[in-house]
């Protein structure tokens, strides 16, 4: 029905926002998050590399098991995942430690993303699949464009790891509205 597909939409962009986001967002504040953690340019691209290799690895493992056991509950349990990963990278005292948190936040990214167009095949029916695709590929597009602009404004306005803690209050709203 159609009150619920807006509410399911707006579950899944926000979900797509926040993981989309987060592949870019890190990338600008590099110069800022290793002098922070006392590392150098060639230790600190391990916090995007971390991310970014456990999607692809998760990816395809992920998008089977929506298909067995449900999409609803890969996406939900990505999205959970994700937020409590924010919240580590946001608390990190060290490379390692968000190094490793950035690799949770990739496998609850890999879960909302694995079975993300799956989810929009069930929340539209078929004669507006088209319009839930067009929805979706914006809300990629802008994310992925507005990641600079908002990675350089999150640093000028406080510390570093506002940029994970910004991913909390998302994620709730949008496992919450999800269940």
């Amino acid at each position: 029905p159609l009150p619920q597909r807006y509410w399911a939409m707006l579950t899944v962009g926000m979900a797509v926002f926040m993981t989309v986001i987060d592949q870019t967002i890190v990338n600008v504040a590099l110069p800022t998050i290793g002098p922070d953690l006392g590392i150098g340019p060639a230790y600190s691209v391990w916090i995007i590399n971390a991310y970014q290799v456990t999607i692809m690895l998760s990816l395809l493992p992920l998008s089977s098991a929506g298909d067995i056991i449900g999409y609803k509950r890969v996406y939900v349990a990505g999205l959970a995942l994700f937020g409590c990963a924010s919240l580590g990278c946001a608390l990190a005292p060290s490379l390692t430690f968000l190094t490793v948190m950035r690799m949770v936040q990739g496998l609850g990214a890999a879960g909302v993303m694995s079975v993300n167009m799956a989810l929009v095949r069930y929340i539209h029916p078929i004669n507006r699949l088209g319009y839930g695709i067009g929805i979706n590929a914006l809300v990629i597009s802008g994310s992925a464009a507005a990641g600079p602009s908002i990675a350089s404004a999150i640093p000028s306005l406080g510390p570093w790891p506002w940029l994970f803690a910004v991913n909390i209050p998302i994620s709730i709203a949008a496992v919450t509205i999800g269940c």
